[in-house]
């Protein structure tokens, strides 16, 4: 990532992507825990934002219920309820899976 580039995205690979039995998966499981965000969150892009120092992750977790279970969305059923979430970004992600946005 550029020291101008101020967006940066992690997109999420296609399901047929060997990404998730490579060496790279390993990269951004640890990414994501160095960040302290959960692992267990939809297969999505992933943004991370702001100047270097100063950048913010930019997510969508799974809601969770008290018993760990994720919860299921009222307002289509069958589905997992998502929602946004951010976390300061104290790792930058690794090179090899960025997207810079100008």
């Amino acid at each position: 990532m550029s020291e101008t580039s101020l967006t940066a995205t992690v997109p999420a690979p296609p399901d047929d992507d060997p990404f998730w039995d490579g060496p790279l998966h390993d990269q951004v499981k640890q990414w994501l825990q160095a960040n302290g965000i959960p692992l267990r969150i939809p297969r999505r892009d992933i943004t991370v934002t702001g100047p270097p120092g100063n950048r913010t992750i930019h997510y969508t977790a799974f809601v969770i219920d008290a018993d760990g279970h994720v919860m299921v969305d009222p307002g289509d059923e069958g589905e997992a309820l998502m929602e946004e979430r951010t976390a300061p970004c104290l790792i930058e992600p690794p090179v090899a899976v960025t997207q810079e946005t100008p």
